[in-house]
């Protein structure tokens, strides 16, 4: 499935904290992932999200770098509406049998996919608690789907291991690119290291 930028969006898609969960907020995860590559470094995002990645490493072995620089692009540094009303910091979808293990509920958005023709859609998001538990869903799907089995065993290698889980996470051909120039520009591959 891919997602394309859908016309008149541009100025919908941050919104503000205290903007409610409305239908008419457009869930574009390309211009979400544009407008993060373009934004100013936010430290108090980065703050939040280096434990949780932390814990990813822990718990499935997924490199924190990787995590934190997948979350940054994909919320535009948790600032996308998915991440403000319903803390999916990865842009996921909920499936046919619901939100899944971790997330407690589904959310509708007016968005746009490409298959391969655009054109526009609702579709349901995975709505979580907390930030922490959204991460935590990232490392189970990265982990036990067999689409990213080919990054698993790169896990000591960042770059690499995002490489891999790009070939299927993303149309975008430059997603792993991305990815890496956020964690070299922010310094990500740090959360790789002990505390």
């Amino acid at each position: 499935m891919r997602w394309c930028t859908a016309a008149g969006v541009t100025g919908a898609l941050l919104v503000a904290l205290a903007q409610p969960a409305a239908a008419e907020v457009v869930v574009d995860q390309e211009e979400v992932r544009a407008e993060a590559m373009a934004m100013a470094p936010d430290p108090e995002y980065l703050a939040d999200a280096e434990p949780a990645a932390r814990a990813v490493a822990a718990e499935y072995g997924i490199p924190a770098s990787v995590t934190a620089g997948q979350s940054v692009l994909e919320s535009g540094w948790g600032r996308s509406a998915l991440a403000v009303n319903h803390r999916n910091y990865f842009g996921f979808k909920c499936t046919s049998a619901g939100p899944g293990p971790i997330a407690v509920d589904c959310a509708e958005y007016p968005t746009t996919e490409c298959q391969p023709e655009c054109a526009p859609t609702v579709a349901t998001f995975r709505v979580y608690e907390s930030m922490t538990d959204s991460f935590r869903d990232y490392g189970r799907l990265i982990t036990t789907s067999p689409y990213y089995a080919d990054a698993l065993p790169h896990a000591d290698d960042p770059d690499r291991f995002v490489t891999e889980v790009a070939k299927r996470y993303a149309t975008d051909p430059r997603y792993a690119e991305k990815v890496i120039a956020l964690m070299v520009q922010h310094d990500l591959y740090r959360l790789d290291s002990p505390e």
